[in-house]
């Protein structure tokens, strides 16, 4: 009998366990019925898992819900929970990207980068249009340890149940940025007795929540190719608006840095993040459609934190540009390059913010590496690739010259490449917009 306690002992200490408690409730949740996936459907691939469940939360309980020694049950065996921490945080995430890749693509999903093979995934997941990842928001469970008749003796496993709730967020590899998110539940149970028991009701569990978001007609729609607001694709309208802008700058950039962050600003709208900057003193400024959306008006944040809001005036869906307008009067606006000519290996700099909007106002270096001409949104559209490191968050910002002359708007993004990236040459953004920019005024120091 010794040797038995010593063994629960060990078990306790290995998943945070210790007296019976109540179960812990949680909500039953049903299987969605699967939906037709149609050939509109864009090519994903499972991003990365993470957690937002703090160090020690108690996950599941060890209830005595067992009919005595002869069931599995707690017993007399001191157990009390489960805690998040130790072995669980180290591989609560192991298989998750085969039981996403298994999941989405049984049921129907075009999946890349399929983890059980051992070359070319890596190729494989460059074909991917959407990235998706998971992050676990809520997990309940119980358990019960497995002991032998009569004398109760630990058999060292435990079988039970998790309850998972995820949220799941998708990414747009072409745009760069998150474009939804979905929320999704599972329930996983595993009835035969398992040393690693709570490790695989985990996975259990998150396959359920996955193939709930497999049949989620939300999640469907983000992954779409024609996923694209219709209302967005109109062109701009047709009488051209002429402004008064900045006069080109002939000085190194670094004389008027600290200017130039001034006129680059942050945009929210809905659940996006994007970049944009102002092109005038009254407040006009650029960015990139896909930024703005189809929304009327978005948040501007300035480099000071203020946030106004400002209304979108003209967009394009083809050429990926908008213009929105501020009630705001922009001390030093951006001035644009009064040509736009660029040269293989001309030094560029890309204003933003990636990622997270902690990150305003960075800054990256980098040089012209080709002019391209690629197909997107159904034309054939000329950028500017460049080596200017850009990431979520930074579409819309301008790419300036070595002197802070706006060349053009940071836009895409090829592949999982960190510095292969395209910028809209800023003429091409005016001519969209059906805008003239005459260079007329002088920066106020």
């Amino acid at each position: 009998m010794k040797s038995g306690i010593v063994r629960i002992v060990a078990l306790a200490a290995l998943l945070g366990l210790g007296a019976c408690t109540p179960p812990m409730e949680f909500p039953e949740v049903a299987q969605r019925p699967p939906l037709e996936v149609g050939r509109d459907a864009g090519k994903i691939a499972f991003g990365r898992a993470l957690s937002k469940i703090p160090l020690g939360t108690q996950v599941a309980a060890v209830p005595n819900i067992g009919g005595g020694p002869r069931e599995w049950g707690c017993g007399q065996n001191r157990m009390t929970g489960v805690e998040w921490g130790g072995r669980m945080v180290a591989t609560w995430t192991s298989g998750l990207g085969e039981i996403f890749h298994d999941t989405m693509k049984a049921a129907g999903y075009d999946v890349v980068g399929d983890p059980t093979q051992l070359f070319e995934a890596g190729q494989d997941r460059e074909g991917a249009r959407y990235a998706v990842g998971a992050r676990l928001v809520d997990l309940k469970g119980n358990f019960c340890e497995v002991v032998t008749p009569l004398i109760a003796a630990s058999t060292n496993t435990l079988k039970g149940e998790f309850y998972l709730k995820v949220e799941w967020e998708v990414y747009s590899l072409r745009e760069r940025r998150v474009t939804g998110s979905v929320v999704s539940e599972g329930v996983g149970r595993l009835q035969q007795p398992s040393a690693a028991a709570v490790e695989r009701t985990l996975q259990l569990a998150f396959a359920a929540a996955t193939a709930n978001l497999a049949a989620d007609p939300q999640f469907l729609a983000l992954v779409s190719e024609d996923a694209a607001p219709k209302a967005a694709k109109p062109r701009a309208p047709g009488d051209t608006l002429a402004l008064a802008g900045m006069r080109p700058l002939a000085r190194p950039l670094a004389q008027s840095l600290e200017q130039l962050l001034d006129g680059v600003v942050t945009l929210f709208t809905g659940n996006a993040m994007g970049s944009g900057f102002f092109i005038t003193a009254d407040g006009y400024g650029l960015t990139n459609q896909h930024v703005v959306g189809t929304a009327e008006t978005v948040t501007v944040r300035l480099r000071s934190g203020v946030e106004i809001e400002a209304k979108v005036l003209r967009r394009d869906y083809t050429r990926d540009v908008a213009l929105f307008k501020a009630p705001v009067q922009v001390l030093r606006p951006l001035p644009l390059a009064s040509d736009g000519k660029l040269a293989l290996l001309d030094e560029v700099f890309a204003i933003g913010t990636p990622a997270n909007p902690a990150m305003q106002s960075s800054v990256t270096k980098g040089v012209v590496g080709a002019f391209r001409r690629f197909r997107f949104r159904g034309a054939n559209q000329t950028y500017i690739q460049a080596d200017a490191g850009i990431a979520g968050g930074n579409s819309g910002g301008p790419l300036v010259d070595a002197r802070g002359n706006v060349v053009g708007l940071s836009d895409l993004g090829i592949g999982d490449a960190a510095h292969l990236n395209l910028f809209i040459p800023v003429a091409e953004a005016l001519a969209a917009l059906n805008l003239t920019v005459e260079p007329t005024l002088r920066w106020r120091d």
